[in-house]
């Protein structure tokens, strides 16, 4: 740092710290900590969801997550639920059901009859916006590769 006075002779005056480099380092700190803090959503739970080649994402306000995993334990919103104390849980959340979309992340290796209880336990208390987590496949690093040039 340089500390100078305003008339040139060193030692004599107030010291002078120039603030610019100090602001412009807490601006980009900010910025990369909003930017990163949208992606930090990391799921509570290990699951392997199926893949879809292609689809939509679901953006609303509001949203309630039902996870299955692949050893058939219900999750709802991350704690510990059953099929049947399913439809209690959603009551005591207050949303409505008929504009709640609700996402039933399932492992691949779930039972098929779970997951169909947990929908039937939805369908019940008239939750009738029900989406199917998936993962989307990934694109190939080789675009030539995935879409064919035809011949001349």
């Amino acid at each position: 740092m340089n500390f100078s006075s305003g008339r040139g002779r060193p030692g004599s005056g107030v010291p002078a710290v120039n603030m610019t480099p100090l602001v412009d380092v807490v601006l980009q700190l900010v910025i990369f900590f909003m930017v990163t803090a949208q992606f930090a959503v990391l799921p509570g739970l290990k699951l392997m969801l199926p893949e879809l080649a292609s689809g939509s994402l679901v953006q609303t306000a509001e949203r309630l997550e039902v996870s299955v995993t692949s050893r058939n334990d219900v999750f709802f919103e991350g704690r510990p639920a059953t099929p049947a104390t399913l439809g209690d849980l959603l009551e005591q959340t207050g949303a409505d059901g008929s504009r709640a979309v609700v996402l039933i992340s399932a492992d691949r290796e779930a039972d098929y009859g779970t997951v169909f209880q947990v929908i039937e336990a939805l369908r019940l208390r008239n939750f009738n916006r029900v989406v199917m987590g998936a993962t989307l496949p990934a694109a190939p690093a080789d675009l030539s590769a995935a879409v064919p040039v035809p011949e001349r």
